[in-house]
């Protein structure tokens, strides 16, 4: 899991980009002790349809199932998958990650297609979110 995205992971992925499009999707990279990586789709509560606010409802849940959470993703609908201001300002708290360890997906979608995903990761020595190594491909 930490080396890319396992394919039928990314086709989850996929079908959730491309159904919420225009408006961004989101949810969560989670996985079970005794299961594979799953994406757990969850509600996109922001008004603008440029913006995602993730449903805390989905971590509560998640938490109670006991899941591993791998990832936060999000959709950029005709936009370049980098993390926005408004990205970065969910993602931290007080210039630290909100959740240690815990990497930010971004799905690029383009004319209601997903055609790409970065993997973003917390790099301590910059203190900053970068792009996580290995691959990422749709």
């Amino acid at each position: 899991m930490q080396a890319g995205v396992p394919s039928g992971l990314a086709a989850s992925l996929v079908l959730h980009a491309e159904a919420e499009a225009p408006r961004e999707a989101c949810g969560l990279v989670v996985q079970a002790a005794d299961g594979p990586a799953r994406a757990r789709p969850a509600r996109n509560l922001a008004a603008s349809p440029g913006l995602f606010l993730l449903d805390p409802a989905a971590l509560v849940a998640s938490r109670r199932r006991e899941e591993r959470l791998w990832a936060i993703y999000h959709s950029h609908c005709d936009a370049p998958p980098v993390l926005s201001t408004a990205d970065l300002a969910a993602a931290l708290v007080e210039g630290a990650p909100a959740w240690p360890g815990v990497e930010q997906w971004i799905i690029e979608v383009s004319g209601g297609r997903a055609v790409g995903l970065v993997r973003y990761a917390w790099c301590a020595a910059r203190r900053d979110f970068v792009v996580a190594p290995g691959p990422a491909a749709l």
